[in-house]
């Protein structure tokens, strides 16, 4: 029996949508991720980790009407920029509790789904970290862009990704269905850029080490060069992103 089509186009692939192999390479593709996650995790670290896995929690809740269904929001492009390799601790518990809680997706194809949100959100760590430069935490208005490029790409990567699942390892032929599953998503990664955009900036005036970690021993030539003014930057942003310690 063919599952619901209104499942299908969300990203979290339900029971019964693929073949009992693929499952099984999801879950070893899972635990292959889970494992460099919590290797050497911080203390200081579990926090944003929580915090983050609530926001994947959250956004399942945020939907978006697309003709005979809904989509909603991602947020694991926002995820990897902050957490980057850790995400898969945020996106296993995240799918987990939106599982159990509020059936969305299902807890076979949980290795699935997994990696479905995972591989992207990492890869748009990589992204944010070209588009914003890998020296220095980003001035706001550098964040914003990075932001919104990083955020955009992890979605149509998800949906992609996602889209390719059902059709290689789908029970039924999903070729139209996986077609659909791109096309829905196309607006959200467009409201998920400006989103993850806006909350990369705000991260870089007020807590820029979460995009791009401090040193923790910093010569002084690093610290000026962080400190100092670039072309474009408006004086609240030359402001606010100088260290607490800087004269």
């Amino acid at each position: 029996m063919m599952p619901d089509v209104t499942s299908i186009l969300a990203v979290h692939i339900s029971d019964g949508v693929l073949s009992p192999p693929y499952l099984v390479a999801g879950f070893v593709l899972a635990a292959l991720l889970i494992v460099p996650a919590i290797w050497r995790v911080h203390e200081d670290e579990i926090p944003r980790i929580g915090l983050l896995t609530t926001a994947i929690f959250v956004a399942s809740l945020i939907h978006v009407r697309f003709g005979i269904t809904s989509v909603h929001l991602l947020l694991n492009g926002l995820v990897g920029i902050v957490l980057g390799t850790r995400s898969a601790l945020a996106v296993v518990v995240g799918l987990g509790l939106q599982a159990l809680l509020l059936g969305h997706g299902g807890f076979t194809s949980l290795g699935v789904n997994a990696v479905v949100m995972t591989v992207p959100a990492i890869a748009a760590r990589g992204v944010f970290a070209v588009t914003a430069g890998r020296t220095r935490p980003p001035r706001p208005r550098r964040a914003f862009w990075a932001g919104l490029v990083s955020g955009t790409f992890a979605v149509l990567l998800t949906a992609a990704l996602n889209a390719a699942v059902l059709v290689v390892a789908g029970v039924e032929d999903f070729r139209v269905v996986a077609a659909l599953v791109l096309a829905a998503h196309l607006p959200i990664a467009a409201i998920e850029g400006v989103i993850v955009g806006f909350t990369a900036s705000y991260l870089a005036r007020v807590k820029p080490e979460l995009l791009f970690p401090v040193p923790a021993i910093e010569t002084p030539e690093q610290a000026d060069y962080r400190d100092s003014p670039r072309p474009g930057d408006s004086p609240d942003d030359v402001t606010s992103c100088r260290s607490p310690t800087s004269s």
